[in-house]
């Protein structure tokens, strides 16, 4: 007996040694995923979420994570992740005007405002929910994500192709631009003072937050770029490391943002765009672009490593909370309904072709943003039977953003590329 015994116990495996061993499969499947498994037919965020299912509730339970109870973890995890890649998006797009007017702006509020008003009208009068959560839950699921959309963002800095420019622009905006509509929600929920016939929320949380937030983010972005290049100069040696400087960006802009009561998000954005702007005005200095790289280089390994990690914490969330055989026709429409009409009313009269129009409106993912915005509606007093009801939906859109999505667009790009390459490159006899 004793004999049994001694073998039960070398058979046991402790939990850090099973999280050490997860932790390096992880992050090895990781580091392939962006060289050799790179074309593999599955996409690593759709094999990142399968594995956070499998250490979840349904599989060895490694993962046993609620959003309703452990929803300030969640919202701190996806927020820091959402602030990452918003600062990388910024840092990557030509700061022109011509530009953001094309597709970025009208994409980052006509096609959201349509989608929000989509899902709020499926909401009221298919889900029975209350207008508030209607509303909130199309605030929650009309931002893009600029974590899991790697594959048809920018590919460097001089990129401006009107397909990947337009997406990384909009994700990189409507993160922000989802806030109004998230204190709407929450306001006609009773949870939020929005003032007499609006007025507060139409003064404070639209304009002045969405105003002040891009304008310290431009500040704070121009002036951490300066005095960093001040400071390399005058010392001849590196101001600082590039993973601080990164994150002291990231905090100044963010942190200012909410001490004026702004949007934190639309500031971390605003930040990148105006190092960005400071580096190319600086056209005859070598020193604010090789700033400019270091940091997004910095920061873009910073954001790989966060996007892992919580692309597998969806996947252990989205087992806690299942209600695909319910919900997956929500997601469809917010795809394939709303999502087309948006972008086709926002890019109208824009200069930009119709294919690409099309696959701009097919590559809308949704994933940590929303999560992110669920989260905090959560933690700013949503009611526990609302909170399930929405969770489940936005699980669900997200679950299915990432197998759809991420398993297409690359394809999709790719022959987007190929296409492109074949009209560029001159007829030879």
């Amino acid at each position: 007996m004793p004999v049994q015994e001694d073998k039960d116990a070398t058979m046991k495996v402790e939990p850090v040694t099973a999280w050490s061993l997860l932790l390096g499969l992880i992050f090895l499947l990781a580091a392939l995923g962006r060289g050799p498994l790179r074309r593999w037919p599955v996409s690593m965020p759709a094999i990142f979420l399968l594995i956070g299912a499998a250490i979840g509730p349904w599989g060895l339970g490694l993962l046993d994570f609620e959003l309703i109870k452990h929803v300030k973890v969640v919202e701190s995890v996806t927020e820091v992740a959402v602030l990452i890649s918003l600062l990388t998006a910024g840092l990557q797009l030509k700061p022109q005007w011509k530009h953001y007017l094309r597709a970025p702006i009208p994409l980052a509020s006509v096609t959201m405002i349509v989608t929000i008003t989509g899902v709020a009208i499926v909401g009221t009068m298919l889900l029975d929910l209350p207008l508030g959560a209607a509303i909130l839950l199309g605030a929650v699921l009309a931002p893009t994500d600029p974590v899991l959309a790697s594959d048809v963002q920018v590919k460097d800095h001089q990129d401006t192709d009107r397909l990947r420019y337009a997406l990384t622009g909009e994700a990189g905006l409507n993160d922000g631009a989802a806030f109004p509509f998230i204190m709407l929600g929450l306001g006609l929920l009773g949870h939020h003072e929005l003032g007499e016939y609006g007025w507060r929320w139409i003064t404070v949380d639209l304009l002045w937050a969405t105003t002040a937030g891009l304008g310290v983010g431009w500040i704070s972005g121009y002036s951490v770029s300066r005095a960093a290049v001040w400071i390399k100069r005058q010392a001849n040696s590196p101001a600082a490391c590039e993973e601080a400087l990164t994150l002291g960006l990231i905090g100044l802009s963010y942190g200012a943002a909410l001490l004026l009561h702004a949007y934190g998000f639309l500031a971390v954005f605003a930040a990148g765009v105006a190092m960005r702007r400071y580096a190319d005005r600086q056209s005859d200095d070598e020193q604010p672009d090789k700033l400019m790289h270091t940091v997004t280089e910095v920061n873009d390994q910073f954001g790989h490593i966060i996007e892992v990690a919580v692309v597998v914490l969806v996947g252990a969330l989205a087992t806690s909370h299942w209600t695909m055989a319910s919900d997956w026709w929500i997601a469809m429409l917010v795809f394939f309904l709303f999502r087309p009409i948006g972008v086709l009313l926002a890019l109208a009269l824009k200069d930009i072709r119709f294919s690409q129009k099309i696959l701009i409106s097919l590559f809308g993912i949704r994933g940590i943003g929303s999560l992110y915005y669920l989260s905090y509606a959560i933690s700013h007093g949503l009611e526990d039977p609302i909170a399930n009801r929405l969770a489940g939906i936005v699980l669900t859109t997200i679950t299915l953003s990432i197998m759809i999505h991420s398993n297409v667009a690359s394809l999709m790009m790719r022959r987007y590329a190929e296409e492109k390459d074949a009209k560029t490159t001159p007829a030879t006899s």
